[in-house]
């Protein structure tokens, strides 16, 4: 509930705190004290517009604080964490600061909100019906909420909004599917010889650069068998040879180091060289043995390497990328049937979703439409006790046939969507003779808030907003009307914390808790302020609305009887 609204520097109040109770609070006061400021200041407070005109005059802001207080089993509770405002202490503080310059800032128990957010949060705790704003019967998508909610159909419609966007979801998915097949499959003649082509050379990872040495070997065997010996000849097998050499050498040193031990090592090193030229020799000369000219072996080679260039300039100028194109050409192939199983499965899931999409709208249209006659005939005789005994209220069910339409009902399609079936709407005539036009475009202010009163009676307990604002509600009545109007408001509150601004003693004398806003001047200025009133104060209050400006012993004999 609402337990306390801290207003400072708004319009004419420069400072008022309200500490409203559970059940009916009625606020009253004579015309042009300042009723409306309340109004428009928790209206504020809850998101509403507020411009730098409600900033007190000479003060440089102007602010309303909003606190709430919520059991820790309150639905509301879980839908505020929902939105991040997790509450301190069962409390959620709302504060709206207002500049003279015309800057606006919210805050949720410290942290900082956008308007938007504001907002959000302000529908999810109050509904204010006034006279000169739009509230929530002008929105008529919100006219399927009160039909459902009259007809214990809220599951069943939060269940088509569920399916409706649940199958969106996977058409949606389907249509990537496909979109991604159709691409592989446009590009799948063109995949399939590339990747033929690539399998079928079948390159490996440093194959070409193996047959590119090989074929040079080939191309040069005369010129490696020619210098191969050549080079046996020069190191050991002419005259004059390096082995000879070494060999003369050799004997020299040897015969020095018998004279001389201090050159053994100088003596072994040389025959250390000796046999390594012995070595190099030999494997030289098994190398050139093994030199064999094959023109055939050449010619494979060669027919190979250019191949296998060829297959590289084509496919991204290295084998190392004919590789990897391979490998992306196989993930392609591999993914189309991927795709291909998916894309059944899926068109499967979504056929499926539109079938059970199809039940669900059908059987909440039949609920809506035994709930709508149910609900125009509640509505009516509500209304007939608030004093508009010759209204006509309809519920009207649209239904627009669709050749495309979701939904086939006796051989014909029909349009649906997240909110079922059909589109409802509120119709009225306040007039006899008239016939019923639609609510948002016909009805006046007054008219809005009884008949708001009489929805909200009669959907109580599934109502989710727990705060309702009634101003002016009582318009146009007097007398026993406003009896009927006050004895509602006060059973609605046994559900709901109801506000209401009334100038009608017969309604404020039913409320729990009673307000009075009074407007006086003082040093050349005007205020507006409000006082929460004992029972004396009530009796004071109900006979002044009962008298006007002199109060008679029979007026507040009167007072007495109606709070009794």
């Amino acid at each position: 509930m609402l337990t306390r609204l801290y207003i400072k520097n708004f319009a004419l109040i420069e400072e008022a705190q309200l500490e409203f109770g559970p059940g009916f609070n009625a606020i009253t006061g004579e015309t042009g004290a300042g009723k409306s400021i309340v109004l428009s200041a928790l209206e504020s407070v809850l998101g509403g517009q507020a411009g730098a005109e409600l900033v007190r005059s000479g003060a440089d802001k102007g602010l309303v604080e909003g606190v709430f207080e919520f059991s820790a089993d309150h639905p509301v509770t879980a839908r505020l964490e929902e939105a991040g405002l997790p509450l301190e202490e069962g409390q959620l503080v709302l504060r709206r600061e207002l500049s003279a310059q015309g800057r606006t800032r919210a805050f949720a128990n410290g942290l900082t909100l956008s308007l938007k957010q504001l907002k959000q949060v302000g529908a999810l705790l109050a509904d204010l019906h006034s006279q000169h704003e739009h509230h929530s019967l002008l929105d008529i998508g919100l006219h399927a909420v009160f039909l459902d909610a009259f007809g214990g159909l809220s599951n069943r419609a939060g269940e088509v909004a569920h399916l409706f966007d649940t199958w969106g979801q996977s058409r949606q998915q389907g249509e990537q599917l496909r979109d991604e097949r159709e691409q592989l499959r446009r590009a799948e003649e063109l995949r399939a010889f590339q990747l033929q082509e690539i399998r079928q050379l079948n390159p490996v990872p440093g194959e070409e650069e193996k047959l590119a040495q090989e074929l040079k070997v080939l191309e040069n065997l005369e010129t490696l068998a020619e210098t191969t010996a050549q080079l046996c000849e020069l190191l050991d097998q002419g005259e004059g040879s390096v082995a000879e050499s070494l060999a003369k050498a050799r004997r020299q040193l040897e015969r020095l180091a018998e004279t001389d031990p201090r050159l053994q090592p100088q003596a072994t090193a040389l025959a250390g060289l000796v046999y390594g030229l012995e070595d190099l020799t030999g494997s030289l000369g098994e190398y050139a043995r093994h030199l064999e000219t094959s023109p055939e072996r050449r010619e494979e080679v060669r027919e190979r390497l250019d191949t296998l260039r060829r297959l590289s300039q084509k496919y991204g100028g290295t084998p190392t990328a004919v590789l990897e194109l391979a490998g992306q050409l196989e993930h392609q192939e591999n993914r189309a049937g991927q795709l291909d199983n998916q894309l059944r499965r899926t068109e499967a899931e979504t056929a499926e979703l539109l079938k059970r999409f199809t039940a669900a709208c059908l059987a909440l249209s039949a609920g809506r439409h035994k709930a709508a006659k149910a609900l125009s005939a509640v509505v009516e005789k509500s209304l007939g006790k608030l004093g508009m005994e010759q209204t006509v209220f309809a519920v009207e069910l649209q239904e627009e046939p669709d050749p495309q339409g979701l939904v086939q009902r006796g051989g014909q399609r029909w349009r649906a969507d997240e909110r079922g079936l059909e589109r409802v709407e509120f119709y009225i005539s306040p007039n006899v003779g008239e016939a019923p036009r639609p609510l948002a475009r016909t009805a006046s202010g007054g008219e809005l808030s009884r008949l708001m009163l009489a929805l909200k009676e009669v959907i109580a307990d599934q109502d989710r907003v727990f705060l309702l604002v009634f101003d002016e509600i009582d318009t146009g009545v007097s007398g026993r009307v406003a009896t009927a109007v006050g004895k509602k408001l006060r059973a609605l509150a046994s559900s709901h914390q109801i506000i209401a601004i009334t100038h009608l003693p017969q309604i404020a004398g039913l409320a729990h808790t009673h307000f009075s806003v009074r407007k006086s001047q003082r040093r050349g200025r005007t205020f507006t302020e409000v006082h929460l009133l004992d029972e004396g104060g009530r009796a004071e209050e109900l006979a002044q609305l009962l008298a006007g400006e002199k109060v008679s012993a029979s007026a507040r004999q009167h007072a007495q009887e109606l709070l009794r």
